[in-house]
């Protein structure tokens, strides 16, 4: 057993139930912490981010289990193993628990065989979700590692489309619009999110190199609105927001199925799924799947990338904003689906981006 493993958090309004429960769980060689409440417990694991075995009442003053469970998982990036213990084999309850993720229920008076037996499948949960993880992480590597800046990534792809791709990417560079790495990542995590998606290996190469593209419509973008250090006006914006129908023009022409949707991307990866972006203000399935993959990679590296007009923000907080907003970005901007998908997998992000890290400053 793992130092991770061996804690967990004993959650119990009762004085008496708790000391119970920690004294067979210490037998049991658990490293114990008490809450008396769900307020409580929420401090406690702020305290110890380590912490991800929890044992609770469902039913307690303040804050109650379900409550408890909920906020746990709103406010921390870690994986959790819950088991809540009821009296009263309350349904509605286990349902709503259900669909928090809660795999454990035991009732009360709880039978100490029962107790360690959800213990122990909970740490076997856990266990596996971190090797399942570290795998994913591994294989990420393996795609990736090594590749510092775009020459070594086309090396690695190979092949005349891909240095096509690489070589239309190349001019954006002279316009100072974006690092060549962020163009790349953009194209990875899509494929990335493809793959997620269920999509096939034609779908995912496409959208690898095809997502490289998105922004060379700035390359017809004026230098006083491009290169602007600050906010831009509205009118200028809108001048920004042509950039999508010039890549579009760029790239359309061709019968290359890459660059076919290549230019469907560039011209589509600003609209919003409730219908507020551009060019086309395209709402829900309307606007084509691969634009709506590069939107959410796209809105990712930019968060994680330092710019003129704003610093680089670290993984965390640039999932927190994709999946719960600020005051320029809201989730509702996103294909729900995806963005799910997002949220489960955001580690394979974060495994690209540190695979090939931003050189701007």
């Amino acid at each position: 057993m793992t130092e991770t493993d061996s804690q967990i958090l004993v959650v119990d309004d009762e004085p008496v139930i708790r000391k119970l429960l920690g004294r067979v769980l210490e037998r049991s060689g658990f490293q114990v912490i008490m809450a008396e409440d769900g307020l409580d417990a929420l401090e406690k694991l702020r305290r110890d981010a380590s912490v991800r075995l929890v044992v609770s009442d469902l039913r307690m003053p303040k804050c109650g289990g379900l409550e408890f469970v909920g906020k746990a998982i709103d406010e921390f990036k870690r994986e959790f193993e819950f088991i809540l213990l009821t009296g009263d084999g309350d349904k509605t309850d286990a349902i709503k628990a259900l669909r928090l993720g809660v795999r454990e229920f035991l009732d009360k008076p709880v039978d100490r065989a029962d107790l360690e037996a959800a213990v122990s499948n909970a740490v076997e949960r856990l266990r596996d979700r971190d090797q399942e993880h570290e795998r994913v992480r591994q294989l990420e590597l393996e795609n990736v590692t090594q590749s510092r800046n775009l020459d070594s990534i086309i090396r690695k792809l190979g092949g005349a489309e891909e240095e096509l791709i690489d070589r239309l990417s190349l001019i954006s560079q002279y316009r100072d619009i974006e690092t060549a790495e962020h163009c790349v990542r953009v194209g990875l995590y899509s494929q990335a999110l493809a793959e997620m998606a269920g999509l096939g290996a034609d779908i995912q190469r496409t959208v690898r190199l095809a997502g490289i593209l998105h922004d060379i419509g700035k390359v017809g973008v004026p230098d006083e609105v491009l290169l602007k250090e600050g906010p831009l006006s509205e009118a200028e914006f809108k001048i920004m927001q042509r950039h999508t129908e010039i890549g579009y023009a760029m790239l359309n022409s061709s019968e290359n199925p890459v660059l076919a949707q290549a230019a469907v991307i560039a011209r589509h990866h600003h609209e919003k799924w409730r219908g507020e972006g551009y060019c086309s203000g395209l709402t829900g399935e309307d606007i084509p799947l691969v634009a709506r993959l590069v939107s959410i990679a796209d809105v990712y590296d930019a968060l994680r990338s330092a710019r003129r007009y704003k610093p680089a923000f670290d993984h965390d907080v640039a999932v927190s904003i994709i999946v719960k907003g600020d005051q320029r970005t809201t989730p509702d901007m996103f294909d729900p689906n995806l963005l799910g998908l997002f949220a489960q997998h955001h580690d394979r992000f974060d495994c690209i981006y540190n695979s090939m890290p931003d050189k701007a400053v």
